[in-house]
């Protein structure tokens, strides 16, 4: 009898570690800490994570990255050189020819970040929020761009991109941290003619 219940405790133990596994084999490690760490240093030029420049031409200078999120195939900080130098951090997460499994990734990165609080200045918690841009493959694209919740224009300019792209004969999925001015704030103004 005893050794029946130890072959059975043993037996259980097995089996509800295998489960454990394979759970976290399904769901993989966050990404959201990593890209929590990136929004973080977006103010100070990446300066902070900015590792060995890979390559400069006339208008730019790319970095390696010193985050790397598990799981990513490259990890690259972009310096756009001009009068007013322009960072992006981007990283590769999938590279594959396999529509569904990059649609699967696309969707799972969307659902970690969108509406995840991010501790960026000061200690201050920002919620990343956006819409999902529902991927078709008539399409050779898809991007949900998360923005922060907050009032400060200067500070609505910080956007997390989650993309998917075609170029023959994969599709990529790629998140990137980078700044962009409000479509409404860089258009002309109809109502003073001024361009």
């Amino acid at each position: 009898m005893k050794k029946l219940l130890s072959l059975i405790f043993i037996f259980s133990t097995f089996h509800l570690l295998a489960q454990k596994s394979l759970l976290l084999l399904k769901t993989g490690s966050s990404i959201k800490p990593d890209i929590e760490k990136v929004a973080r240093d977006y103010y100070d030029h990446f300066d902070n994570i900015k590792g060995e420049k890979i390559s400069e031409s006339e208008s730019t200078i790319e970095y390696q990255s010193k985050i790397i999120p598990a799981g990513s195939l490259e990890s690259t900080i972009t310096q756009i050189k001009s009068l007013h130098n322009v960072y992006s951090w981007q990283t590769t997460l999938l590279k594959t020819d396999d529509y569904e499994k990059a649609v699967e990734k696309y969707k799972q990165i969307f659902h970690q970040l969108n509406g995840s609080n991010f501790k960026i200045q000061e200690n201050q918690s920002w919620k990343f929020e956006g819409l999902y841009d529902t991927p078709d493959d008539a399409r050779s694209f898809a991007s949900s761009i998360l923005e922060p919740n907050v009032s400060d224009k200067v500070f609505q300019r910080l956007k997390i991109e989650i993309a998917l792209n075609y170029n023959m004969p994969n599709w990529t999925v790629k998140v990137m941290v980078y700044e962009k001015e409000n479509d409404a704030d860089i258009r002309p103004s109809e109502k003073t003619g001024s361009f």
